[in-house]
């Protein structure tokens, strides 16, 4: 009997997927992803399929030669996590960037440093980009602005990126490449904000955003081959086996995805969101939908924003933010427009889902599915509401009614409470990201981290649903904990549920595909509080071990 971690490393993932793995694991704890605790110890697959799930002396007939047998030590093994919301695109590209998360930087003045040492390593007129801080979490308790970048960077067009992804700051050289000055009016859907001179700060919020990007110009196919690769070995070092990446606009991001899906180098399985107004017309006239595809790669929900972010106050809500009386956040487009083109997505036989944060962005959404579902009915739509973050008891009774699946951002409490109290207050967040609420009524919302918004391990959102506290301890609406065994169910089954392939994967069960996650030590002897530090030791997709923390360190 082989003892544990005596495996090669990642090497090249899934160069050959013509048969799975063979593969015995004993003496351990299995969380098989049903929400309730198990009895387990042990698991056998053959062929890249579960066939035994037990005690060890339930698997026995199943060592056989060729078959590695691993001795699990004590240790816990569950289903492959499945982060149902996330950039894989993005994430690859922002693990080059210049790290402005908060922490580790702590003042506006922490971020320029990091921006200056990567402008003296890079020729003048290179882009520099950052991402990640929070203005609530800095010390200076504000957004950087151009002002704060210029003396760092005057050869050089620098963009800083908020973690939601929706706010940045371009100091003046960027602003001027965008075409952005005091006279350049408002794009719909964003905002440039000014000082009191009229003149800009540097501040760029949604599509005012895009703006500044589009100045940067796109990647090519290989660019974004290559930020897969990136992502998706960062994805199976803390036991991601499938995700959901939440955006394919251009042909190029899509043939990325099957170029690599073709080679058998794609490193975890895939679930696509369409954007609408880029890609329904041209995958319509295909007949192409939702479930097209395979285990690896697959079209998924049609999909819109229909508003912004909390912690930039562009989020939609039904009530003014904190101090500002004029401010409910943005429309990205008009409100009847946008239900229009999810009507139409369902019409064309999609699921439908709309990144939708504010109360007054879910109730569009949910009155969109209503409409669409009246005019034409459909069983088991499964339509979904990205992050659905802030909700009130009557959208909560209407989700359910519909059958619908909120995807909750699990780690943006953890990461980002300060600034959701800050700009709603307390009670405003009674029912964000509410998974016990979700339990009890029977709405299965898988979990997400919208990384690189949160960081991806799965631990992080794990701990947060256990114990309802943010990074720095503070508890937020501790009615809405849930068991560890349903948060393990929340990052694993609902997923595969979201994306309709719980019968293939979610839970280990005999005839599932064997992808499986193995924690350095028993869960349940871990306190809930440090859950978020356990690492994983290894990662097995389809039987063969594509991670293996022993190896890699």
């Amino acid at each position: 009997m082989q003892t544990g971690d005596q495996h090669a490393g990642m090497g090249a993932p899934h160069s050959d997927r013509s048969t799975g793995g063979d593969v015995v694991l004993v003496n351990g704890h299995v969380m098989t992803g049903s929400g309730s605790p198990s009895a387990a110890t042990a698991v056998a697959v053959r062929g890249g399929r579960i066939v035994a799930v037990g005690q060890d002396a339930d698997v026995r007939e199943w060592m056989g030669r060729g078959v590695e047998v691993i001795d699990l030590r004590g240790r816990t093994i569950t289903p492959g996590f499945n982060d149902a919301h996330c950039h894989p695109m993005y994430l690859g590209f922002g693990l080059q960037q210049v790290d402005a998360a908060t922490p580790p930087n702590r003042s506006i003045a922490d971020i320029v440093a990091r921006v200056a040492e990567r402008v003296r390593s890079v020729p003048p007129g290179t882009w520099v980009r950052a991402r990640g801080y929070d203005q609530a979490r800095l010390a200076e308790q504000r957004h950087p602005t151009r002002h704060d970048l210029d003396p760092v960077s005057p050869e050089h067009p620098v963009l800083v990126v908020r973690a939601c992804g929706h706010i940045g700051v371009a100091n003046s050289r960027a602003l001027a490449l965008a075409g952005i000055d005091r006279n350049t009016p408002d794009p719909e859907g964003g905002t440039i904000d000014r000082d009191a001179h009229g003149e800009p700060t540097g501040v760029v919020r949604e599509a005012a955003l895009t703006l500044v990007q589009q100045a940067i110009g796109a990647p090519t196919r290989e660019q974004i081959a290559d930020a897969l690769r990136a992502a998706g070995r960062q994805f199976l070092s803390e036991g991601i086996t499938s995700v959901a990446e939440a955006g394919i606009r251009t042909s190029d991001e899509m043939g990325a995805y099957l170029d690599l899906a073709q080679a058998g180098e794609l490193p975890v399985r895939t679930y696509l969101m369409m954007m609408i107004d880029e890609t329904l017309g041209p995958l319509s006239d295909l007949g192409l939908r939702t479930g097209f595809g395979d285990a690896w790669l697959r079209i998924g929900p049609a999909k819109i924003f229909l508003d912004g972010s909390i912690g930039g106050r562009t989020a939609r809500m039904s009530q003014p933010y904190e101090g500002e009386d004029d401010n409910i956040g943005l429309w990205m487009q008009d409100p009847q427009v946008m239900k229009e083109k999810i009507k139409a997505a369902h019409r064309a036989g999609f699921q439908c889902c709309a990144h939708a944060i504010g109360d007054a962005a879910i109730e569009l959404l949910v009155m969109a599915f209503e409409e669409a579902l009246a005019e034409q009915p459909r069983p088991n739509h499964r339509h979904r509401i990205e992050h659905s973050s802030i909700l009130r008891p009557d959208l909560i009774d209407r989700i359910q009614r519909l059958g619908a699946i909120p995807v909750p951002g699990t780690t943006f409490l953890w990461a980002f409470h300060k600034a959701y109290v800050q700009n709603l207050g307390m009670d405003r967040i009674r029912y964000a990201y509410a998974m016990r609420t979700f339990f009890d009524r029977g709405i299965i919302a898988p979990a997400s981290s919208d990384a690189p918004v949160d960081p991806t391990n799965p631990m992080i959102g794990i701990q947060t649903m256990v114990t309802r506290r943010s990074e720095e301890g503070v508890e937020i609406w501790p009615e809405e904990r849930i068991t560890l065994e349903e948060a393990i169910r929340a990052y694993t089954y609902n997923g595969a549920y979201a994306s309709f392939e719980e019968d293939i994967k979610g839970t280990i069960e005999v005839g599932k595909l064997a992808d499986l996650a193995v924690l350095e030590t028993d869960l349940r002897t871990v306190p809930p509080e440090n859950l978020a530090q356990v690492r994983v030791d290894l990662t097995i997709v389809e039987g063969r071990i594509v991670y293996d923390r022993g190896a890699a360190v």
